[in-house]
């Protein structure tokens, strides 16, 4: 890919792209003064979001008329604008993507050549990039990437009370109501819901039920009160 992809549109019919990217993440931390020791003492870090600057180059050159590139220059303004955020793909990235990204600064175009370049900023509010899909119905999974993600288990329940899936750590989620054979369980970790056959069920959560995330790795999860199961995630990059 020589362009961008954003909200669903691919500027690669009009522009290449060239990516600016920072070095690494910048970590806002949080710190507290403490009387009698010089500086402070940090407490933790956040992951703010991150900013991808973007060089557009349009690609007809003299080949357009003054209209016509102000015409192609009007279609990228449209593209370019998703007040509710978007998902965005760049160049030299392949297979992975940005979520919540919206253009917060934007260059003025340089007329030093006939095609005309300018430079754009997004500010992806989900800093951490997506990347495959992975599926696996094993009790050992291997997960991928350089970032924390957060699972989807759907079990295939039993008759009987409850259904629960644990990790290594004693980290668990258990669901409490009476369950047929063959109800299709979806706990979806990263929004902490639950649904049974499509409704949602969350009331039967216990209460020291943890949504827990998986960490790049290899990890142990033991399933009960179901004939079935399958869990997916997406590997996340920094």
């Amino acid at each position: 890919m020589s362009s961008i992809v954003y909200n669903g549109h691919d500027l690669s019919e009009y522009v290449t792209a060239e990516l600016v990217e920072p070095a690494g993440h910048a970590l806002e931390p949080r710190a507290l003064a403490v009387p009698g020791r010089p500086g402070a003492a940090l407490l933790g870090c956040e992951l703010p979001p991150r900013v991808l600057r973007v060089r557009l180059l349009l690609d007809a050159g003299i080949a357009l008329t003054a209209q016509e590139r102000s015409e192609i220059r009007h279609v990228l303004y449209g593209w370019l604008v998703a007040p509710s955020g978007a998902e965005l793909e760049l160049p030299g990235e392949p297979g992975l993507s940005w979520r919540d990204a919206v253009v917060t600064d934007a260059s003025d175009w340089d007329s030093l050549f006939e095609d005309g370049s300018c430079e754009q900023a997004f500010t992806c509010f989900d800093p951490v990039a997506y990347g495959e899909g992975k599926s696996s119905a094993a009790g050992t999974l291997t997960v991928g990437g350089t970032w924390a993600t957060w699972p989807v288990v759907e079990m295939t329940a039993l008759a009987g009370p409850s259904v629960k899936v644990a990790d290594e750590l004693g980290r668990y989620v258990l669901v409490e109501r009476e369950f047929a054979a063959g109800d299709v369980v979806v706990m979806d970790f990263a929004a902490e819901a639950v649904t049974v056959d499509g409704v949602d069920a969350s009331a039967g959560v216990a209460v020291k039920s943890t949504f827990f995330s998986l960490a790049p790795g290899s990890h142990t999860l033991a399933f009960s009160g179901c004939s079935a199961h399958t869990v997916e995630w997406v590997e996340r990059w920094l």
